[in-house]
């Protein structure tokens, strides 16, 4: 299962946070996702059926401008 980290620059509190895991769970073909604050990163565990770039399109949808690490 392939597993993505982006750096999400615009994390800046917990609601950005609570937002970004909120759209990534919302996500079909998305198993898992964590946030992390701190380093302003998203870990996403997901499916061949979605791809990196549609994970961060829909992230940028949402107002998170993102970038694959």
């Amino acid at each position: 299962m392939p597993e993505t980290i982006f750096e999400v620059p615009g994390l800046q509190s917990q609601d950005d946070a609570d937002a970004v895991m909120f759209e990534l769970q919302d996500l079909p073909c998305v198993n898992q996702a964590d946030v992390d604050l701190a380093k302003r990163q998203a870990w996403v565990s997901h499916t061949a059926m979605i791809s990196a770039d549609d994970i961060a399109a829909a992230l940028a949808e949402a107002g998170y401008e993102s970038r694959i690490v």
